[in-house]
């Protein structure tokens, strides 16, 4: 079902004639993430007292609160698509996932390999830009790198 909502959402942006064979969600991170959110939970922390904020347990969760903010606002949700019309990237939803509009159309020899991951992440290489895709999201990866080697 959250598939056909993504396919959906990028025939809708690329137009009906071009026919999606695949596509997968991702999303990168700032690389200045990890400072923003250090600075989001000290400042949250540090100035809590000022709104009469004097428990530490509570400073400590609404320094979290501020930390997943900082992590969101820092992190952007990317598609990539694979159509008969080639690779394309779009920038995709912080919510849902769906494609929100076209970012850009990426050359015929772009590599896509995978360059690591955790248990429920897979990190992929997509040109010089590295991308993390969720578990349900690597399979159509795997099947767009082999597409693109060959």
């Amino acid at each position: 079902m959250r598939r056909n909502f993504l396919l959906r959402s990028i025939t809708r942006i690329l137009g009906d004639e071009v026919t999606v064979h695949d596509a997968a969600y991702m999303w990168s991170r700032h690389r200045w993430m990890v400072p923003y959110a250090a600075i989001a939970f000290a400042g949250v922390v540090l100035f809590a007292p000022v709104a009469g904020i004097d428990d530490w347990p509570t400073r400590i969760v609404i320094g979290a609160a501020a930390v997943a903010v900082a992590v969101t606002a820092t992190t952007d949700y990317w598609v990539l698509a694979l159509s008969d019309k080639g690779l394309h990237l779009l920038a995709a939803s912080k919510i849902r996932q769906v494609a929100v509009r076209h970012h850009e159309n990426l050359d015929a020899d772009t590599p896509v390999v995978p360059v690591g991951g955790t248990g429920l992440t897979t990190d992929w290489a997509v040109g010089d830009r590295r991308y993390t895709v969720p578990r349900s999201s690597e399979q159509a990866m795997g099947r767009m790198a082999t597409s693109q080697s060959t």
